[in-house]
């Protein structure tokens, strides 16, 4: 088969290194094979010029729930879904994956659903079946009875019960073990800022999970729950909201004790940005566009993500798509959020969606960058992202494994065989 080249104005590769311009991504059985400065294409090989654009990896979307439905409201996402057939779970779980593939996210990690049906998604996906991203999946996230998201199945209360669910999610297939270690807004009841399980109860759910070879995501919302988390050494915080038993968010509840026993060497916090941070990016061409209280009102509820930041903390940005008025379309919106929200560049966003994305998961050394070696997951996007970060949005072109999988039917690109 012949090699593929990609070519384009700017690549930005998701390591934070500075853009290459007019680079050539040479591409050969899904692989990357050579990045770097335009070159004369050889014989038998496929060359794609897409102009003024940018290359830069699929993204990576650590926190989703493929089987919700994004309502407007928290009440309805939770009764379609506990009302749904196992039938309809699994056509709205591929539905929404398909979604978020088109926009350029490459790999998800599903982050619970009901009991097993995502893996059987996700086996679909890899058998070619259906087309649809990378997957990882949880199964059913594990949660104390009349916990958070017990309508997904999977309820364990006592240090015994916590350890054979995570033995049970592992034998049935799961790719990493989710906890909620906290209350959430979901569901009715739960306390979002109290804890559910103590720190010696996550603690052997870690242990077991870790001695499976599988990493333990955790729901963290309240300050308390935040902190066991870290003590019991689960890899990715999720939310990581430092909210009080009252359910507030605020600095002054962030323990900068607990957050500097992070340890980077496997722990990350996971910033999910909520819907009301996004919508004031829909249609944005420019964030200089962007209304200045909009920006205050962004920055400060990055406010404990920057602080942890500067603590050397790793972070991570994903979406929560699926829960309320968070629809899998959107996730280049969070990318854009970010910029306002850490205080950053757009290149640096665009590593938090890439490559630390991929590390944080374990599959760092199979995509998350354009690196030699590694799966040729891309997205092209339409003018200079490193400039503008709003055209991450512009999608022209989304490649899984060097196939492409998605188009911008009106945009104009050269093609041929040299």
């Amino acid at each position: 088969m012949a090699d593929l080249i990609l070519r384009a104005a700017t690549l930005v590769d998701g390591t934070g290194a500075d853009p290459v311009r007019n680079a050539d991504v040479v591409v050969r059985d899904g692989r990357i094979v050579s990045v770097g400065p335009t070159e004369p294409a050889v014989t038998d090989t496929c060359v794609i010029d897409y102009g003024d654009a940018t290359i830069m990896p699929g993204l990576i979307d650590c926190h989703c729930h493929l089987q919700f439905g994004a309502y407007s409201a928290h009440e309805k996402v939770r009764l379609v879904h506990a009302g749904a057939s196992n039938e309809e779970r699994i056509l709205t779980a591929v539905a929404n994956a398909q979604k978020a593939l088109a926009t350029g996210v490459t790999t998800l990690r599903d982050t619970g659903g009901f009991l097993t049906l995502n893996m059987n998604v996700r086996d679909a996906f890899v058998n070619g079946r259906v087309a649809g991203p990378r997957l990882l999946v949880c199964g059913a996230p594990i949660t104390t009875t009349a916990g958070h998201l017990n309508w997904c199945g999977l309820r364990a209360d006592s240090e015994d019960e916590v350890v054979r669910a995570v033995r049970a999610m592992v034998e049935a297939g799961a790719d990493f073990i989710k906890v909620m270690a906290t209350g959430g807004m979901m569901t009715p009841g739960s306390q979002a800022g109290e804890s559910q399980y103590d720190l010696q109860t996550l603690g052997s759910l870690v242990t077991d999970a870790h001695r499976l070879d599988r990493h333990v995501a955790a729901h963290v919302l309240g300050a308390d729950g935040c902190r066991d988390a870290i003590d019991a050494g689960v890899d990715t915080l999720e939310h990581c909201s430092w909210l009080t038993p009252e359910g507030v968010r605020g600095q002054s509840a962030m323990d900068v004790s607990a957050v500097d026993r992070i340890d980077p060497s496997h722990q990350s916090v996971h910033m999910t940005l909520a819907a009301m941070n996004r919508t004031p990016f829909r249609g944005l061409e420019h964030l200089d566009a962007l209304a200045s209280d909009e920006r205050e009102r962004i920055r400060q509820h990055g406010a404990n993500f920057r602080e942890m930041r500067e603590r050397g903390v790793p972070h991570v940005i994903s979406s929560d798509a699926g829960v309320i008025d968070t629809p899998f379309d959107e996730f280049p919106l969070s990318v854009v959020s970010t910029v306002i929200a850490l205080d950053t560049t757009p290149v640096d966003a665009i590593q938090l969606v890439t490559s630390a994305a991929a590390q944080a998961i374990g599959l760092g050394e199979l995509t998350g960058a354009v690196k030699p070696g590694r799966q040729a997951d891309l997205l092209v996007v339409e003018g200079d992202v490193s400039e503008n970060i709003c055209n991450i949005t512009r999608t022209a072109s989304v490649y899984l494994g060097g196939r492409e999988v998605a188009r911008n039917r009106h945009l104009h690109v050269n093609a041929g065989t040299a």
